[in-house]
């Protein structure tokens, strides 16, 4: 069973690049690759967990670079993938709650391999139907066949469903069986061309679409998807990795990157949703990505959260953990008072 062993810490692991780049390579431009490296040292993420779940210690890796063992965009990152999913298997065979604090989405294919290679998922079928819940502004569906823009980063949910790249794919560890689409919830995506609108709708995903013309209600939303998804929270619990990629925040609370746009969750909304996904699934592990640092101005990302101290010299935002924070210690919480 996925919470058949008690949790005995947390494992923060950072992977502080972007397309296997670190922050300040003259390569790229993005600014995400800074984002997990200034959530850990410049928010109150440790505060808070520490806080929250006093009686769980906490670890943190960071993945080695891979700029001088890896050639290539796609190459790079297809080894970050593999040390991630390596790292994400080592948490959960020790017990431990792994969140991944990423540059960018793709990450979560590693999380997703990690899982599925994890001892603590005992059988085939437990390691079958692990499910995702996505918040994310963008669709992440994409395939080489049909992005334009030839940006890597938005093709992992198609990744993790086996539908493409599949001879690199079989080279991280634990990737044995793909993501069942049946068991994916994207919340909050809005930012889409009708080329990716028209394979999401023809895909077995489901969608709690934002946008400025949206009905909001997203934490109602999302709990009718994952009871039909899920079932009734009744029966054998169902494992879930649960992605946030921090612009499925609305604009009105902050610019968490480049990509940021309307009709996006609030704060509010976000707990609510994490409220509702822990009443009724088990969540294994969770990624928080791309978040750029110093995309806002400074009175801006203070309706995000409040600032733990004052911003540096340079760093034209702040991002509190306030901000997304109940969504990792409920997740913990709830799955070590379950096992």
């Amino acid at each position: 069973m996925p919470s058949s062993t008690p949790l005995t810490s947390i494992t923060l692991i950072t992977s502080p690049y972007h397309v296997g780049l670190p922050p300040n390579n003259p390569l790229h431009t993005s600014r995400i690759a800074s984002g997990p490296s200034y959530l850990l040292t410049s928010t109150s993420l440790l505060s808070t967990l520490h806080s929250l779940l006093p009686s769980l210690p906490i670890h943190t890796i960071e993945l080695p670079p891979v700029l001088s063992t890896s050639e290539g965009e796609i190459g790079r990152s297809f080894e970050l993938l593999r040390r991630t999913s390596l790292a994400v298997s080592a948490a959960r065979q020790n017990s431990s709650f792994p969140i991944i604090l990423a540059g960018n989405c793709l990450a979560s294919v590693g999380v997703f391999a990690g899982l599925t290679s994890s001892s603590s998922l005992q059988t085939q079928k437990e390691k079958s139907e692990i499910g995702c819940i996505w918040f994310d502004a963008h669709d992440d569906y994409n395939i080489p066949d049909t992005i334009l823009s030839g940006y890597f980063d938005s093709q992992g949910i198609a990744m993790m469903a086996g539908e493409s790249w599949k001879a690199l794919m079989a080279t991280v560890p634990g990737f044995v069986a793909p993501l069942d689409l049946k068991r994916v919830v994207h919340v909050g995506m809005r930012d889409v061309n009708e080329l990716e609108r028209g394979r999401v709708e023809g895909s077995e995903m489901g969608v709690v679409w934002g946008g400025e013309g949206s009905d909001e209600r997203f934490a109602e939303r999302l709990g009718e998807e994952m009871k039909w998804r899920f079932g009734d929270g009744d029966e054998e619990e169902k494992g879930v990795l649960v992605h946030l990629d921090l612009d499925v925040l609305d604009v009105s609370v902050g610019k968490a990157n480049g990509f940021a746009c309307a009709g996006g969750l609030v704060k509010d909304e976000l707990s609510a949703c994490m409220r509702r996904i822990v009443e009724r699934v088990t969540p294994l592990a969770m990624t928080v990505a791309s978040f750029d640092p110093f995309c806002d101005g400074e009175e801006s990302a203070k309706r995000i959260g409040r600032p733990r101290a004052k911003p540096k010299p340079n760093i034209s935002g702040t991002f509190d953990f306030d901000a997304f924070g109940p969504a990792m210690p409920s997740i913990s919480e709830n799955q070590n008072s379950r096992a």
